[in-house]
This record gives C-alpha cells, structure tokens and sequence, in this order.
C-alpha cells in the first residue's frame, strides 16, 4: 500500500496485487479495493489510500464505538471537494458477512430501514471503500433503538463564536456535571464545536435525555446568556454557542470519535481529558498526528463504549426535569453537527 498512501502510518495496510486490482486482507476476509490513487484531499494530496489506511490503524480503539450501532453513511466518492449523498439502506451488493441492523423509521412509523453495522476492521474497510470519509452512529445500540446508551451536550458555535467561547461553555458544562456527581467525557468534533458524553447506566427514553440535557441546558444559558443560545430558529441565535439539545433523538447521529472529518487537514473527531481543555484545539489532530496521541493515551473514551455509566433518573427528579418531545428536522437538514 506505500505506493498510494502519502502518510507515513504506524503500519501499512497489507494489501496484494492481482491482474489490475488490489485486494487487502482483513482477518479472513479478503476485500477487493478501487480507485486506491484517487485524492481525496485536494490541498493536502492525501489519498483514498491514506483514508483506507488511516482506518485500518485506528480500528482497535474506535471499534469499541461502533459495536452494534446502526451506521448512516455519508458517501463522498469523489473526495471531500466533491458531491456526496447519506445513504441509510444497506447498498444492495453488500456481501452477506456484513450485518443488516433492522431500524423503524423515527419519521414513518412501521417503516424499516436496514442499516448496515460494522464490528470488526474487514467490515469497516469494506464501508470505507464505498467512499465514506465519515462514519455516522446512531445513539443507540442494536435493535432497541428507543433508548441511548449516552447522552450528550452538542456545542455548535454559531455566526462567528469562536473556539475559545466553546472551550468555556464546555467548562460550565462540565462543572455542573462535577457538582452532579456525573462523569463526562469530551471530545472535539474535528470541525468547529466540541461534544461532550454521559455514558448511562440504566434505560432511559430519549425524551428522558432531552429532560436531562434541556434542562442543564436551560440553567447554563440563564449563566451565559450572551455566550450560549438555546434558540431554535437559526436566525436568532446570534454570534453564540448552540446548545443543540435536539441532537439527542432517535435516528440523530453525529461523527463518530476517531472519525476522520471532510476538512482540511484531515482533521480527526478527538477524545480529550478536561485537564486539557484549556490546551486542545479542533485542528491538532489529523490522520497525521493521532497515533503518537493515541500510542501515548490510549483511549481516553473508553468508558462511553464500555462504562461505567451514570443513572440519570434520580438526578432528574433532583433537578425537577422533564422529559422533552424532539423537535422535528426537515429531511434536507445535515445529520452532523460542527
């Protein structure tokens, strides 16, 4: 694979040449790969071969996040530069070893999407090879879908809020959760905001989550009024930072951690401790420089894939939250947030 990547890896994807294609082997399976050479970062040069790789080397600490979830794909074939769609059906010639997750549609009742899930590293490269630069989670694992295993704040910072005011609503974030006794765990989106997870310990509806995360929500905006913004209507939430709580709904999905982002630089969905909010930047992390992060700190997220988690309930009932319908999203809307 050195021929086609232009990133110098931990390790190369073992991959072998027969008549005019490329074939990797992955475990027992033995995957057939396309367009190796195509670049998908224009600026940078890098290549659908780097992707590919990048992935390969990243899949023992981000599997764990992706066991059993249903996967949305976001398909970019031609690179970051070009036309991309969402796909939520399994493609038709998916072989049989990659697993079918059967979902209800949350927008029509009795509709059932398959969704593809991966949960080893030849499944994975098989989806990265369908072009997706992104891998798209839903909150919830399996075949329930009714209830998350996470809740989470979404900080998008609107109309010119910069990272600096995201570092600092993260900080309030993270301080009424300490008061709470609530473990949490950041990680930069790889784009402009940051998200910040509570694994839970116990079954829980989403509207539960949107009671639990409103209402913190509520109480950080009445603190920072002209930070934060919890308004629905885009137009209206100013220069701020939008604590998007409708996130946290059935068929919702954001970047995975350790998911590469269609940015410059090949930026990477980072996890971080919080004695390092002050430090991390969204840009520091790429398909370059994760792996001396990686190698030195393991994963530092650990605990959203495996616990243990918090029981949200009791705390609702302290707090006086309750649960909250979701808002609906039109269907052009993006299902990622910054």
């Amino acid at each position: 694979m050195g021929q086609h990547t232009t990133v110098d890896f931990p390790v190369d994807l073992p991959v072998e040449k027969r008549g005019e294609h490329w074939y990797a082997r992955a475990g027992e399976r033995v995957l057939k790969l396309s367009n190796l050479n195509k670049v998908f970062w224009p600026r940078e040069g890098f290549t659908k071969a780097d992707l590919l790789t990048y992935y390969f080397n990243i899949s023992p600490v981000m599997l764990p996040h992706l066991q059993e979830r249903p996967l949305t794909l976001k398909r970019m074939p031609d690179g970051v530069g070009g036309a991309y769609f969402y796909e939520k059906n399994a493609p038709p010639h998916a072989p049989d070893w990659i697993r079918r997750m059967p979902v209800e549609s949350s927008e029509e009742p009795g509709k059932i999407t398959n969704h593809m899930a991966v949960c080893d590293v030849a499944e994975m490269l098989w989806v990265v090879n369908l072009g997706c630069v992104e891998f798209h989670p839903l909150h919830a694992k399996g075949e329930d879908q009714e209830h998350p295993s996470y809740a989470f704040f979404d900080l998008d910072p609107m109309h010119g809020a910069t990272w600096e005011d995201v570092r600092e609503v993260a900080g309030l974030v993270h301080t009424m959760l300490e008061q709470l006794g609530v473990p949490s765990y950041p990680k930069t989106s790889g784009a402009t905001g940051m998200q910040i997870y509570i694994p839970l310990s116990t079954p829980v509806t989403y509207d539960e989550v949107r009671g639990f995360v409103g209402t913190l929500s509520d109480v950080i905006h009445e603190m920072a009024p002209e930070l934060t913004t919890v308004e629905w209507e885009v137009a209206k939430r100013g220069k701020s930072v939008f604590l998007d709580v409708n996130m946290n709904r059935k068929g919702a999905n954001i970047a995975a951690v350790y998911s590469v982002r269609p940015e410059p630089g090949a930026t990477v969905s980072t996890p971080f401790s919080w004695d390092e909010l002050d430090e991390i930047r969204p840009t520091d992390w790429t398909v370059e420089t994760i792996f001396e992060r990686v190698a030195e700190l393991g994963d530092p997220f650990q605990p959203v894939a495996a616990g243990p988690g918090a029981d949200i309930r009791p705390l609702m009932e302290q707090l006086g939250a309750k649960p909250r319908k979701a808002r609906l999203v039109p269907r052009q809307a993006k299902p990622t947030a910054g």
